[in-house]
């Protein structure tokens, strides 16, 4: 189990990096083709959303009706956002179809949350989350494993996750 989330992380590391680089060139092609990128290039950003996805889910900042170079901005942060979900989903995910949760462990001071599941083919995989406490109303948000929910109904998405939130 947490041998093969080690062996995944250099590839993860590598398309990580590789979305944010390209995160300016593939918002400027949704410009031309519109917010769904085609085929594997939108595994550069998320499996349930398009690149206007932070409109849809109502995250603060992201707004609707922009054009031009503010659009081509919020899709470059959307990118860089949720950097290479899809390929995190499709090629290090986890089978979705009849997997269990077979521990859950989870507190509220500080949240944290403990998952191992089990593919149908007997496979385990965990997914830890934390939500540290910082100071003036920030967290650090940390995420290890594959993610507890299946976001696109087909896999678990490989999750290596670090990084400052403010509370809402």
């Amino acid at each position: 189990m947490t041998l093969r989330y080690l062996s995944y992380w250099p590839a993860n590391l590598i398309l990580v990096l590789l979305a944010w680089v390209l995160s300016p060139l593939l918002a400027a092609l949704s410009l031309i083709i519109g917010p769904k990128l085609p085929g594997r290039l939108q595994w550069f950003s998320t499996t349930d959303a398009d690149l206007d996805g932070g409109i849809v889910q109502n995250v603060a900042g992201y707004n609707a009706g922009l054009k031009g170079w503010r659009l081509w901005w919020q899709r470059t942060c959307w990118i860089c956002r949720n950097p290479a979900h899809g390929w995190q989903s499709e090629l290090l995910g986890m089978p979705a179809a009849g997997s269990i949760i077979v521990r859950q462990v989870t507190s509220e001071a500080p949240k944290n949350q403990w998952y191992v599941m089990e593919t149908a083919k007997g496979v385990r995989f965990f997914c830890w989350k934390r939500d540290q406490p910082l100071f003036g109303g920030f967290y650090l948000k940390l995420w290890f494993g594959w993610v507890n929910k299946s976001y696109d109904g087909r896999n678990h998405h490989y999750a290596f996750q670090i990084g400052p939130k403010r509370r809402q």
